[in-house]
């Protein structure tokens, strides 16, 4: 009899599986190690307790099998992706490595979009930079620990460190290495394009190898260490999701998987290469040679569920364990005894930021609607059911790539659950089933090391021998479906509604923590993104100098509707064409010294502005107004660096640019459809209507400040209430 060895390298732990060679587990052993957040996401582990925690879990099972070391004929990992690990020459590790649910890294994932282009990296890559991924990570270090980063030779995955580790070989796997941002994924191979555009030595990467290839054989030290017998074979192992899938029985076109683990993916195979073109979900090589995998990866499933026990079942956790029992069984339970939709309480699982489909490190974590008939059981009933909701946001993507699975396997921690198969089942709207073997990812393992040892010729074949399907099943409920039909139209539509606020979130966390923060946000940020966008490809240096012709008043503000100094052939066209859908248009200017809040205006058309100088935008949504007031507390004020060109919405309202310090004037051209800016009418009969009452011109709306020149001349009747805001900075 021939045995196989299987090491599920997790974020909670590490479990390794001994299992013979009809795919049956013969022994089980799994070693917990701490997880490190020096900073609010932040998430770092020694790569030490990996390799400590699988010699000693290989170990284990040897010991409690009792079956001699030679008949283990291949071992392989089943690894956590995306983790940077660092060695220096002599192999010694550098730092704790930066894991996939890590998210300091948004700078650098704008810096390698900007190197590399955001189409041309998921052209190449299938994926867009993503803080979870390990390129950014890369790139974080050598900017933020430039000497640590000089000492490196070697960058590996965790899985592939440990392997190393175990064999003394280098070498990184084709399924893992698609998760850094740096392999292209249609060829498997590294991409030179990528890697020279982020000027990452190519020497830094071991050489790629497949999943089921043999990577190395266990070392003279690792045999004593382990148990195991010297020159054991060890495969190339895979990612832990591409090791689900084997483990799942998913390895053709047609099948598919979902896996609520610390993580939650929905995970379909693939024979050709399938793209999301807005990188929701991620495209990613196989654990199967010359085929592919399309999966979404929620950061935050079962590690929701796992603060929730840990944070709200702390005592009835301890009180489990003593009595040999699980605390999450108590707390299904529990969360049975509350209707579907948690009466109206709904939960967000961005715990560590988000990668598919919102693609947004700053999201968190959010109870929507918690009221104070809300008990614990509905807390838990809806993680449960924000963890569910999450993959079936996913699943629609994968929909929308003609992939439309009738059927999804679950496995990991959710999977062996009948309460939370069912809930699947019910959102998801498709049948759920089970396989035979609770040890998805190490079965996967077992499976590659199969292949490597010879034992079949395929990993084709060694599914279809080891993987043995479950009795149990769900099938959606009519009554439940309907009703998550509705909570779900609810669900989707809260992170487009919190997205300005998530990063408004951000930078107040950068300042609890005393980090520097700009005191100003820019047009570029997120936060900016509900009052307009920045047009590319403007030439506003042109602009710039154009704009220095023209006057610029030394104590007050000066407006033109239409200069001819600046409605040059090529800016007329391209801001016609482009913005305005060809309508006539005018381009003006506005110049001067203005620092003081004291009127906001609304152009019934969008409106460009281009600024010659470095410029601050004070803005409100037109949302912010009611019965025809707005509060100041409701503006915000945006930084625009010299020759940036803007692109205000219909619905916000938008105040004169200012300018930097007290001594600085500010330039910005102006962009507005023909004829749209004029005087103010003679006569407007408001006939009970007040909206015609706040125009001052045909295409303007006023809100004025009462201590404002137009407030006192009564030029509108719409109100601008609460402090003038003045800009001392």
């Amino acid at each position: 009899m021939k045995y196989l060895l299987g090491v599920d390298l997790g974020t909670s732990g590490t479990k390794t599986v001994l299992f013979d060679e009809q795919g049956n587990s013969i022994a089980a052993k799994t070693i917990e190690y701490p997880l490190y957040q020096p900073k609010n996401g932040w998430a770092e582990q020694d790569p030490l307790d990996w390799y400590n925690a699988a010699v000693n879990s290989i170990k284990a099972v040897l010991e409690q099998s009792k079956i001699d070391p030679h008949d283990v004929a291949g071992l392989a990992i089943a690894g956590q992706m995306h983790g940077l690990v660092m060695l220096d020459a002599q192999g010694q590790v550098l730092r704790k490595s930066i894991l996939w649910c890590d998210a300091r890294t948004s700078k650098q994932c704008d810096e390698i979009t900007e190197l590399v282009g955001k189409n041309r990296l998921i052209e190449i890559n299938a994926n867009p930079a993503l803080s979870g991924f390990t390129a950014p990570k890369i790139l974080w270090v050598r900017e933020n620990e430039p000497e640590l980063y000089a000492k490196c030779t070697t960058m590996m995955l965790p899985k592939d460190y440990v392997r190393y580790m175990l064999t003394g070989v280098k070498a990184m796997e084709i399924s893992d290495a698609s998760g850094t941002n740096l392999l292209d994924i249609k060829k498997r191979e590294w991409s030179s394009e990528i890697l020279e555009k982020l000027s990452i030595d190519p020497a830094l990467l071991p050489p790629l190898i497949e999943s089921c290839a043999v990577a190395g054989k266990i070392t003279a030290e690792a045999a004593a260490a382990t148990g195991l017998v010297e020159g054991t074979i060890v495969a190339g192992g895979a990612g832990d999701n591409a090791a689900a899938a084997l483990g799942t029985g998913v390895c053709r076109d047609g099948q598919a998987f979902v896996t609520l683990g610390t993580s939650g993916v929905v995970f379909a195979h693939t024979s050709k290469v399938s793209i999301d073109p807005l990188g929701r979900v991620h495209t990613f090589c196989a654990a199967v040679p010359g085929t592919w995998t399309a999966m979404s990866c929620t950061l935050a499933a079962g590690l929701s569920l796992r603060w929730a026990r840990d944070e709200l079942y702390t005592a009835e956790h301890a009180q489990c364990e003593a009595n040999g029992k699980d605390a999450y069984d108590l707390m299904t339970s529990e969360a049975a005894t509350v209707p579907s939709g948690s009466d109206g309480l709904i939960y967000l699982p961005y715990l560590m930021g988000e990668r598919s489909p919102v693609l947004d490190a700053e999201a968190r974590g959010v109870f929507f609607g918690l009221s104070a008939r809300h008990k614990k059981a509905h807390l838990t009933r809806a993680v449960l059911e924000g963890i569910t909701l999450s993959q079936r946001h996913n699943l629609e993507v994968l929909h929308e790539m003609d992939i439309i699975p009738d059927t999804l396997i679950a496995c990991g921690g959710g999977g062996r659950s009948p309460f939370w198969r069912q809930m699947l089942a019910d959102i998801l709207k498709c049948k759920v089933t089970t396989i035979a073997s609770k040890e998805g990812p190490a079965l996967g393992a077992a499976i590659l090391a199969a292949v490597a040892a010879g034992l079949y010729p395929t990993v084709e074949d060694a599914v279809d021998h080891l993987v043995k399907a479950g009795a149990e099943h769900a099938e959606p409920k009519c009554a439940e479906t309907e009703r998550y039909d509705a909570i779900y139209e609810l669900y989707q539509s809260l992170y487009p509604t919190m997205r300005p606020a998530f990063h408004k979130l951000a930078t107040l966390r950068a300042k609890l923590d005393g980090e520097k923060v700009e005191p100003y946000k820019s047009v570029f940020s997120v936060e900016f993104e509900r009052f307009g966008k920045v047009l590319p490809n403007v030439d506003g240096a042109k602009v710039s100098e154009l704009l220095q012709k023209l006057p610029c008043p030394s104590d007050s503000v000066t407006y033109v509707p239409s200069e001819p100094v600046l409605e040059t052939p090529e800016l007329m066209a391209d801001m016609q064409d482009r913005v305005y859908g060809g309508l006539p248009i005018q381009i003006g200017y506005c110049s001067g010294h203005s620092r003081t809040l004291n009127a906001l205006e609304y152009h019934r058309n969008s409106e460009v502005n281009i600024t010659g100088t470095d410029t601050l935008f004070m803005l409100a949504p037109m949302s912010a107004i009611k019965d025809g007031i707005a509060d100041t507390q409701a503006v915000e004020t945006f930084f625009a660096p010299k020759g940036t060109a803007v692109l205000f919405y219909e619905t916000t309202l938008h105040y004169a640019p200012s300018h930097i310090s007290e001594a600085d004037g500010f330039r910005v051209a102006v962009v507005l459809p023909r004829g749209t800016n004029t005087e103010k009418p003679a006569h407007i009969d408001a006939k009970g209507d007040a909206e015609p009452g706040y125009l001052t011109a045909n295409n303007k709306w006023l809100l004025a400040h009462k201590d404002s020149p137009e407030g006192r001349g009564q030029i509108s009747t719409g109100k601008l209430v609460g402090a003038n805001i003045t800009l001392t900075k």
